[in-house]
């Protein structure tokens, strides 16, 4: 579940493309995650921090991925015409 909800929030971030709105989400789930260490009374799991790390830079590489291809796409139906 971390990892489908970092997902979605990297695939919202994307759609804005704005790298300060990259740069201050990426921050928050860190700041997020000190904030879980100090308040919990327990263990807390670097995997879930891993698990959102990666689901977030997954759809954000996805979402450049299907930028280019679309462009690719573009460029070549424009060669075409």
């Amino acid at each position: 579940m971390i990892f489908a909800t970092a997902m979605t929030i990297g695939i919202v971030v994307g759609m804005m493309r704005s790298a300060v709105s990259v740069a201050i989400v990426a921050a928050l789930m860190g700041l997020a995650f000190l904030a879980a260490l100090f308040v919990s009374s327990g263990p807390v799991s670097f995997l879930s921090l891993v698990l959102a790390i990666a689901g977030y830079n997954f759809a954000l590489l996805g979402h450049v991925v299907a930028l280019l291809t679309f462009e690719r796409g573009r460029r070549q139906q424009a060669q075409i015409s």
